[in-house]
């Protein structure tokens, strides 16, 4: 039981060890002139200005890289093709979701956790 009890142990620490330096996807909205942001550099994040516009210009990126990536296959709001980072279009008052399958040289994938971003513009 002992041994059991600590083989268990090892295992747990081992996968919530692994768990911590995974790499995450963050995102970053950036407000038109007079705006704020809140959360750029995290996986929610948002802005708020007075443009009364429908839109405003984000990008979701990757962070916590921990070894040599072949690609980034995005997925959601980020319609890039490859790089570790996407420029994308954030809609007011839209789900504006990504998420990013990662493929690593070493024959690895990753299913990077989800990245949301929010725009209010005034209205």
């Amino acid at each position: 039981m002992k041994t059991t009890l600590k083989a268990f142990t090892l295992v747990a620490g081992s996968l919530f060890a692994g768990s911590a330096l995974a790499t995450t996807l963050v995102c970053d909205v950036y407000p038109k002139s007079g705006g704020n942001s809140f959360g750029n550099g995290t996986k929610n994040c948002g802005a708020f200005d007075y443009s009364f516009g429908n839109s405003t210009s984000g990008k979701f990126y990757l962070i916590n890289i921990s070894k040599p990536i072949q690609e980034v296959r995005w997925e959601g709001r980020a319609t890039c093709s490859g790089g570790t980072s996407c420029n994308a279009t954030i809609r007011a008052y839209t789900q504006n979701k990504a998420s990013a399958l990662i493929l690593y040289k070493d024959g690895t994938w990753e299913q990077a956790n989800t990245a949301s971003a929010w725009y209010e513009t005034g209205h």
